[in-house]
């Protein structure tokens, strides 16, 4: 299945990519995080050691609708999905 992947802010920074597609072979967020984690530095601003799961202050958007889920880890994906993980907004 071939997934988008849309990079906004920091992440859009280290991958130098405004989109990027991916050939995942399992049908979940978990699966597409681990091919990110394999090809950019990425892990530390995404994921938290600690829980083992998404950082609570990162949002993740499947097809333009955020997920509302505590742990969105194995939400099943399809093919064509888009998905963007959006950092917290800050100003000054």
């Amino acid at each position: 299945m071939i997934i988008e992947i849309l990079y906004f802010a920091e992440i859009k920074e280290i991958t130098k990519k405004e989109r990027e597609r991916f050939q995942i072979s399992e049908s979940n967020l978990k699966a597409l995080l681990n091919v990110l984690f394999e090809k950019y530095e990425l892990k530390n601003i995404i994921w938290d050691e600690k829980s083992q799961k998404i950082h609570n202050l990162i949002s993740v958007v499947i097809n333009n609708q955020v997920i509302q889920k505590k742990d969105p880890l194995f939400i099943n994906l399809n093919d064509g999905d888009t998905i963007a993980f959006l950092l917290p907004v800050s100003g000054g």
